[in-house]
């Protein structure tokens, strides 16, 4: 059905003339010359592009590491094995913390991710030490 309401007919459609303008040719740049051992030339500029790094990659990394440091010893308590490896990702929370965090003073971006991040990395280490220490204080005094 055609949009007008009619149905199609059987002719084949109009044919459509192709570009019948001339194509232009490029324009006719100087020859390259080889170069002769010798000779002077004059240096070809290069195009330097710039890639701005919008973020603190450090600090964003110790800021993940330092939530699932502190996410695997909170729920270490009811899944043994994330209780297991939480203490590593507390451990890299603390140094990548600390790098974004230095990183993030002098560049201006990222320092408050980094801060974040090393306290938390502290936070997780401290839930796995303290403990450790109470019960070796307790199991001394039997």
């Amino acid at each position: 059905m055609q949009p007008d309401g009619s149905m199609p007919s059987n002719q084949p459609p109009q044919s459509i003339p192709i570009q019948v303008n001339p194509v232009q040719q490029p324009m006719q740049t100087q020859p390259v010359q080889p170069m002769l051992y010798g000779t002077t030339t004059q240096p070809m500029m290069a195009q330097q592009i710039m890639i701005q790094q919008n973020g603190n990659g450090m600090a964003v990394t110790g800021l993940v590491m330092g939530i699932l440091g502190i996410t695997c010893y909170l729920l270490g308590w009811l899944i043994c094995v994330t209780w297991a490896v939480g203490w590593l990702f507390g451990i890299l929370a603390v140094i990548f913390g600390h790098l974004g965090q230095a990183e993030g003073s002098r560049s201006g971006i990222g320092a408050g991710q980094g801060i974040a991040g090393f306290i938390l990395g502290y936070l997780t280490i401290l839930g796995y030490i303290v403990p450790m220490l109470l019960l070796g204080g307790s199991l001394a005094s039997l």
